[in-house]
């Protein structure tokens, strides 16, 4: 079970270091601006709540289960 998991979350790990590396491309030719900022809040805001409802969805799956 711990073996699954832990596979589980190294490969969601990977993925979104390649997904984020899409989603913030660092480029020095460009210069920051307010609004990429905000929409790297947004977007990273986006991510946390995301993972924070996937943790949640699975304990609650896991306790009604078991």
């Amino acid at each position: 079970m711990w073996k699954q998991m832990s596979v589980a979350v190294l490969g969601l790990v990977l993925m979104a270091q390649s997904a984020m590396a899409q989603v913030f491309p660092v480029d020095a030719g460009t210069t920051t601006t307010i609004t990429s900022v905000k929409s790297d809040i947004v977007a990273w805001g986006v991510v946390f709540i995301g993972v924070a409802l996937t943790i949640f969805a699975y304990k609650r799956v896991k306790s009604l289960v078991h």
